[in-house]
């Protein structure tokens, strides 16, 4: 019982993620929180700013991790939210420690580049 339970949701959940560009969304976040953490963790080679390059920073990471959660939820904005979290992933080299040491930027750059370019699954013909 419990393992047919498990199967379905399995099932379901295979469904949900193929329906939307997940992997891009998951890059995307993992870009946005290295960019969030490397200003508090007193990393060395970060630049400890306060004022307003620190907010430059968090207003830049914030909305990309939102704009990394909008790829993951609403798959129909893959286009216009692709584009927008590759523009911020850009704009965080310049306002968030260097793209948090290129890695955040890269890593959010990818997650943009690839929900801009995700094509929903064709449709069943039936």
């Amino acid at each position: 019982m419990l393992l047919t339970r498990a199967r379905a949701a399995r099932r379901r959940f295979g469904a949900w993620r193929r329906g939307r560009p997940l992997g891009a969304a998951v890059l995307a976040v993992l870009g946005a929180l290295e960019l969030l953490w490397l200003p508090f963790t007193g990393f060395p080679a970060a630049v400890q700013v306060a004022g307003v390059v620190a907010g430059a920073g968090l207003s830049t990471s914030v909305p990309l991790l939102v704009a990394a959660v909008m790829l993951a939820t609403h798959p129909g904005l893959h286009t216009p939210v692709g584009l927008m979290v590759l523009a911020l992933a850009l704009l965080a080299l310049v306002t968030c420690n260097a793209g948090g040491m290129l890695l955040g930027s890269l890593l959010a750059g990818a997650g943009g580049v690839w929900g801009f370019a995700w094509l929903p699954p064709e449709r069943e013909a039936g």
